[in-house]
């Protein structure tokens, strides 16, 4: 099975060769050479990535030819995508790589890490609406919300687990009666 760092790899590279070949598929929709060649350059990067191991050397090249053809084409494009700031390009591989992994990740699994995903939301919006906590308890429950989601991200459904437990503890606190309003 593949490390997350080269999975984190693999779904940049498919990320970004998503966004700009479905730009250049309706620039290139009336010209038949020119999309054979968009369509020589994503089959090639769709074979090294789902080669076993993934080659993403040869991925990256395609990549890189089909960036170097869209500057020199359609660099002035008003639609032509823009790189996305370094937070939604991260927003948008870590939804690539859960895929990625998840994929990898026998049945049994991935249907335990679905009820645990699903008590996970049930529960934190659950406490979301409980009117007793405190801002220090709230932030605690975002926070462990986030670390089982987290867990979850990354295959791990025994801390995913663990933190969902930490959650509803965190939940359960008693607002002392000297922090109420």
């Amino acid at each position: 099975m593949a490390g997350l760092y080269e999975i984190w790899q693999q779904a940049e590279v498919w990320r970004r060769l998503d966004v700009l070949s479905g730009f250049v598929a309706m620039c290139v929709a009336r010209d038949d050479h020119a999309r054979r060649r968009l369509a020589q350059l994503v089959a090639g990067a769709d074979a090294a990535l789902s080669a076993s191991p993934p080659d993403l050397g040869v991925a990256s090249d395609h990549l890189d030819e089909l960036v170097r053809w869209a500057d020199a084409e359609w660099a002035d494009h008003p639609h032509r995508p823009v790189e996305a700031r370094p937070d939604e390009a991260d927003r948008q591989t870590r939804d690539y790589a859960k895929d990625l992994r998840n994929a990898t990740l026998p049945v049994r699994v991935r249907d335990e890490m679905g009820r645990i995903e699903l008590s996970l939301e049930v529960r934190f919006l659950a406490l979301c609406r409980t009117a007793h906590l405190d801002c220090r308890a709230r932030q605690d429950i975002f926070y462990l919300a986030g670390r089982s989601a987290m867990a979850l991200d990354l295959g791990h459904v025994e801390a995913a687990e663990r933190e969902l437990r930490r959650m509803e503890r965190a939940g359960s606190v008693e607002t002392p009666e000297s922090c109420r309003g």
